[in-house]
């Protein structure tokens, strides 16, 4: 990182809740557009698959940059499964919704997925930030 990372101060534990939420929230909506797009073939199709593109391209940028999510990810292995999971899940959900097929399996796992992904990930997060900020950083927070 090329800034001194989030401190374990409330403010900063507030913003680390809103970067790992809104990381799998922005990937859900993406691949839900883009099976908005995939669903039914029409003109409106093209519109839907740029916004999802464009909400890919935020999930990328944000999963590539050096920030305190990334730095969890690459040195706790089980952090990186979890996440992976949870991003997985998000795409599967966000990607069926539209498909009258799978639409039930895609809404009845809608509600674990959703809160996995907004409430239990940020929290678990925030904890194990906490736990190791010493040794990821090497910094001891004052």
């Amino acid at each position: 990182m090329n800034r001194m990372p989030l401190s374990k101060e409330p403010i900063d534990q507030y913003l680390l809740i809103k970067m790992a939420a809104g990381d799998s929230f922005t990937l859900g909506i993406s691949s839900a557009f883009f099976g908005g797009a995939i669903y039914e073939i029409r003109p409106e199709s093209l519109v839907l698959g740029f916004i999802g593109l464009v909400l890919l391209y935020f999930f990328i940028s944000d999963y590539t940059s050096e920030d305190e999510l990334s730095v969890l990810r690459k040195n706790i292995q089980w952090f990186r499964a979890y996440s992976f999971v949870t991003y997985l899940s998000a795409v599967l959900v966000g990607f069926f919704i539209h498909f009258d097929i799978l639409d039930l399996f895609a809404i009845l796992a809608l509600f674990p997925v959703l809160i996995n992904a907004c409430l239990v990930r940020p929290f678990v997060t925030v904890k194990l930030y906490i736990k190791n900020y010493t040794r990821l950083f090497g910094v001891i927070d004052a």
